[in-house]
């Protein structure tokens, strides 16, 4: 009995080495990309530079041409192929001395849900912090899609929503946030991009067919009551 204890817990240890020795691999459907003039810093989900090891989370810790850019984490579900796709930054933090403009773009080209057909994206951008003279603009994009931009040039937050269509699976989301800042700056923000399936036809022409009938009940009851 106490071998076989001893064997057990070595096979943990064989185990628990190989997991350490062999993470898991980079997924290059899912990136972020910024850049800052010249300079490019790109981090694919589970390679170099994330510092989040769970697949679907980007951590980021880095200086892009004179700005220091810094996510809590990027996040992506294409992975769990569920509705609604959702693609977004929490707190990305940028700051510089000299000002610039820095380009983030989000995008994972694995998505499978929702399935071909109409869709609604909408689009979130909000910050808590934002220097005198700092824009930010948010765009998504499915495929060749692009949405309606949206732009801050105070701190709050703004909401967008625009039709569209998914030719098929698996389809690619993402969005483009530019950050114009203004002399020493430094800014804290948040963007996402959502997809949720449009509602099918028949259940569209099913629900305008029962108001006619649920008008008709209430006017029989009024009826009712009145006499």
């Amino acid at each position: 009995m106490r071998k076989f204890v001893r064997n057990f817990a070595l096979l943990g240890l064989v185990a628990t080495g190989a997991l350490l020795a062999n993470p898991s691999p980079a997924r290059a459907a899912f990136t972020l990309t910024l850049q800052q003039g010249a300079s490019v810093v790109s981090v694919t989900d589970n390679g170099a530079g994330d510092t989040n090891p769970l697949i679907g989370l980007i951590g980021f810790n880095t200086a892009v041409g004179n700005i220091d850019a810094t996510g809590s984490v990027a996040s992506s579900n294409s992975t769990d192929g569920v509705d609604p796709a959702q693609l977004g930054i929490v707190q990305l933090a940028a700051n510089t001395d000299t000002g610039g403009t820095l380009i983030v773009t989000l995008q994972d080209t694995g998505f499978t849900a929702p399935s071909a057909g109409p869709a609604s994206m909408t689009s979130q951008l909000s910050t808590t912090q934002l220097p005198l003279g700092t824009t930010i603009t948010l765009t998504s994009f499915l495929n060749a899609m692009t949405g309606t931009p949206l732009t801050l040039l105070t701190t709050g937050g703004t909401t967008g929503t625009d039709v569209v269509n998914i030719g098929g699976t698996p389809y690619t989301l993402g969005n483009v946030t530019t950050f114009t800042l203004e002399g020493r700056a430094a800014l804290l923000f948040t963007g996402n991009t959502t997809v949720t399936a449009a509602p099918e036809p028949a259940t569209v022409a099913m629900a305008a067919t029962a108001l006619p009938i649920l008008g008709l009940g209430w006017w029989r009851r009024r009826r009712r009551t009145q006499s």
